[in-house]
């Protein structure tokens, strides 16, 4: 028995989005949350509430909340793609010092194909992005870590990692 309440972050979500805030990818979180529970009667009503306020009050984009928080620590992003459809996301951020990360998550409760599908696009996306930036994939493959020191490292690690979608999970 789940004795966790998720009635705090449906509260989080509400302030959220009355503010227009809340991106459609942390929407689907908290709708995946409420799916793998029972709702108590607190978090019903609330959730109702949330509804409501989504319905009336457009939200951001994935994209634009990512693009604020980068902007907010100095950073900026070279490459996203949020999916709205499913709970995915592949990004490639720098941080104010010139050093590159690589963030993504396939949804796990999605079928093998839409993962591949998914992972082709990103890739298909960010070779365009390469050749607009005049980066070329590396060779050799390049481990996963926390910070690049270049954009050809951290677009060849996010490549390398979208060709084998199986063992992405989220």
């Amino acid at each position: 028995m789940n004795d966790m309440t998720i009635l705090p972050n449906i509260e989080e979500a509400m302030e959220d989005a009355r503010n227009g805030k809340l991106s459609p990818y942390w929407q689907n979180d908290l709708k995946r949350e409420c799916l793998h529970r029972k709702l108590s009667d607190e978090e019903r009503p609330a959730l109702s509430e949330l509804n409501c306020i989504l319905s009336e009050t457009p939200q951001w984009s994935s994209e634009e909340e990512l693009c604020i928080e980068m902007e907010n620590i100095g950073g900026r992003v070279r490459f996203c793609h949020f999916w709205d459809e499913h709970y995915s996301m592949v990004q490639l951020t720098e941080d104010r010092n010139g050093k590159y990360s690589a963030a993504y998550v396939l949804d796990t409760e999605t079928t093998p194909d839409v993962r591949k599908v998914a992972a082709l696009q990103a890739q298909k996306e960010l070779a365009d992005c390469m050749q607009v930036w005049g980066v070329s994939l590396l060779d050799a493959p390049v481990p996963e870590q926390m910070k690049y020191d270049s954009l050809a490292e951290a677009a060849s690690h996010l490549m390398q990692v979208l060709n084998d979608p199986e063992h992405i999970t989220g």
